[in-house]
């Protein structure tokens, strides 16, 4: 790319260059034009038959790395989606299943406990209906945790940055019964 840049190290090609539009001013201080980059390193200007780049290897990895942080994240929101019972939304993290587990377990079959969805409705619940919501939260967690590794596995097998910019990460899951 052609810029008006002085050198500043004849060695590394490392480069002032100027970023406005005044061609008069950059020539009126010893700047000509140049063909030079920006270092994805370091991100200074160089000459560009000197410029420092990352290696392929380095690009690859790093975009391995975006992708798993994208698909972690997406990942925990799905996680967190919930799940429907009886036209409820119910919360589906952790803190809900281990509450519902405690829940179930000091109950008999005749009692009945008012349960709270994620939008605050309740639901009359019985142990069975606490047990089919504790049982729509493991299927969730266990869908997606597979998909979790299969895309994992995805991605470490990318072999190009094209490749791993192709995955899909798609956590899409029937909430419900």
């Amino acid at each position: 790319m052609l810029k008006y840049a002085k050198i500043l190290n004849n060695e590394t090609g490392l480069l002032e260059v100027g970023i406005g539009t005044n061609i008069d001013y950059y020539q009126s201080i010893g700047m000509v034009e140049l063909d030079c980059e920006q270092s994805d390193i370091d991100f200074n200007w160089y000459l560009a038959e000197k410029c420092p780049k990352k290696s392929d290897e380095t690009l690859l990895i790093e975009a391995k790395e975006e992708k798993i942080k994208e698909n972690d994240k997406i990942r925990d929101n799905a996680l967190n989606k919930g799940v429907l019972y009886k036209d409820i939304l119910f919360d589906s993290d952790t803190d809900q299943k281990i509450n519902l587990l405690a829940t179930i377990n000091s109950m008999n079959e005749f009692d009945s406990i008012v349960w709270f969805g994620m939008n605050n409705e309740l639901l009359e619940c019985n142990r069975e209906d606490l047990t089919n919501i504790g049982a729509l939260i493991t299927k969730l967690h266990s869908f997606i945790w597979n998909k979790n590794a299969e895309i994992k596995q995805e991605i470490k097998n990318a072999q190009t940055i094209e490749e791993v910019e192709r995955i899909a990460i798609n956590y899409e899951y029937d909430l419900g019964l």
